[in-house]
């Protein structure tokens, strides 16, 4: 009997490390990401915005972009029609993987639109995620 609780002991505790090492994995996978985007500031984007830096730390909730808005695109503009637009977005090949680990890992994503005249944030939940 107590060969079959040091087994199940064993079996558990080899489970639970081999998911720490995925999540590790993945963590060191968000950090260089984050170090490869603010390593290279003020980045165009293909829409006229810039991505200005990226934010994220090993157990922080949220993945968070921020971005510049020189232009008055988002000035008489609803925060949930943004939202909707950037969804859709999530949905393309370039964004696909970095969502599944978000998901994996139960990080939200949120974006930070800095305009002239306001600052825009729109958040992803890892449920929301989950389903773009």
């Amino acid at each position: 009997m107590n060969k079959t609780i040091v087994t199940f002991v064993a079996c558990s505790a080899l489970l639970f490390l081999s998911g720490c090492k995925k999540q590790n994995k993945d963590a060191a996978l968000l950090q260089n990401l984050v170090e490869q985007i603010n390593a290279k500031t003020d980045t165009p984007l293909p829409n006229g915005t810039v991505l200005s830096k990226c934010e994220y730390v090993d157990g922080d909730s949220l993945f968070t972009y921020y971005i510049k808005v020189d232009d008055t695109r988002y000035d008489n503009v609803d925060t949930d029609s943004i939202k909707s637009t950037v969804g859709k977005e999530l949905k393309t090949a370039g964004m696909g993987k970095i969502t599944d680990i978000l998901c994996k890992n139960h990080i939200g994503l949120r974006y930070i639109y800095n305009t002239s005249t306001k600052d825009i944030e729109i958040v992803f939940s890892p449920e929301e995620l989950s389903q773009k």
